[in-house]
């Protein structure tokens, strides 16, 4: 009698270089979904396990690699952050493409294996995302 398997578990690790430098990956893609959701960049970076000056370091890090402002400051509001037109468009690409390259190797891995491969959801996103 052989003990039941769970599915194997598909993990992507996938950014976007330029000049050989990280351009924009899943890291700074969550921090701005977080930033969106809460509205603080100081919960953002607690929901997320880093500190409030990692946090504010690899935003500023981003926004100089992209080139323009992914956030911005709500005015009245303290210290209260949303993002910017651009910040968000960033995040909603690179949320997408992520999805997609995950849905395509998540296919190609259940057919090269020959049993379901399952999605890890450990950015937490989902198939419709």
């Amino acid at each position: 009698m052989s003990a039941k398997r769970s599915n194997p578990t598909l993990r992507l690790r996938v950014w976007i270089e330029e000049d050989q430098e990280l351009y924009i990956g899943i890291g700074s893609t969550l921090l701005l979904r977080k930033i969106d959701e809460l509205g603080s960049l100081k919960r953002a970076a607690e929901e997320l396990g880093m500190s409030y000056r990692r946090a504010w370091g690899r935003l500023k890090k981003t926004e100089k690699r992209v080139g323009t402002k992914l956030v911005t400051k709500t005015p009245g509001q303290g210290q209260r952050f949303g993002l910017s037109d651009e910040g968000r468009t960033l995040m909603e690409r690179f949320t997408a493409f992520y999805a997609d390259v995950e849905q395509y190797a998540r296919k190609r891995a259940s057919e090269v294996m020959g049993e379901e491969v399952l999605p890890s959801h450990e950015f937490g996103l989902n198939d419709t995302e």
